[in-house]
């Protein structure tokens, strides 16, 4: 068996042979740890600052303060450009936008929103708001590229809603008849949109439908 010197005068040249290459390991090892652990803390750290962020957009939303929600909602897209708070901001900044008139900032912002958005749900609630805009503007085959584009199937009263407008717009009475007769067979529609679907059947009055 070796004596303790052997051991060490081994050890010492190991080490001198390998100790280098150890010690770069290890802070590269420990580096990695504590880069990953640096960067989930700045994210989580980003992630909070645009929630914040966000809840001041709403709150500005809700106070009617639009052109306080357009601005605060363009500062969160530029700065938190990849979070999933920017989409819903610019849908309020739309929302802001159209009810002050101001038509192509909310088409500028839905569009930004279709193209950004991660999930479907919001990429359709915005290109829904966006076919009204364009059919509200006369742009009718905008609207309509715009509805067949839809991805989720969970806004079907909307969409057939927004079909029968289009249709309409089109001269079209038997189409929009179907449209808002199939939207009012959604059990989801509110009783507020199953209202005002229930007028526009009624004032297209009675008549063939299609199929």
């Amino acid at each position: 068996m070796e004596s303790e010197e052997e051991q060490l005068e081994e050890l010492r040249k190991w080490w001198k042979e390998n100790g280098r290459s150890v010690v770069v390991g290890l802070v590269l090892g420990l580096g990695g740890v504590f880069g990953w652990t640096s960067w989930k803390a700045h994210t989580e750290r980003r992630a909070e600052q645009a929630s914040i962020e966000y809840q001041k957009v709403a709150d500005s939303a809700l106070r009617e303060d639009h052109t306080g929600a357009i601005a605060q909602a363009e500062a969160l897209i530029a700065e938190f450009p990849a979070s999933g708070y920017a989409p819903l901001a610019a849908l309020i900044a739309a929302r802001s936008d159209y009810v002050t008139g101001r038509a192509d900032g909310a088409q500028r912002h839905l569009e930004w929103a279709v193209e950004h958005a991660q999930r479907a749900g919001l990429r359709d609630v915005a290109r829904m708001r966006l076919a009204r805009i364009h059919l509200d503007a006369g742009r009718r085959d905008d609207a309509s590229r715009l509805l067949d584009a839809l991805e989720a199937s969970e806004f079907a009263s909307q969409v057939e809603e927004l079909r029968g407008d289009l249709a309409l717009a089109r001269g079209d009475a038997n189409a929009a008849r179907d449209a808002y007769t199939a939207a009012l067979a959604d059990e989801a529609l509110t009783p507020t949109g199953r209202t005002r679907v229930q007028m526009k059947l009624d004032d297209l009055g009675s008549g063939p439908a299609s199929g």
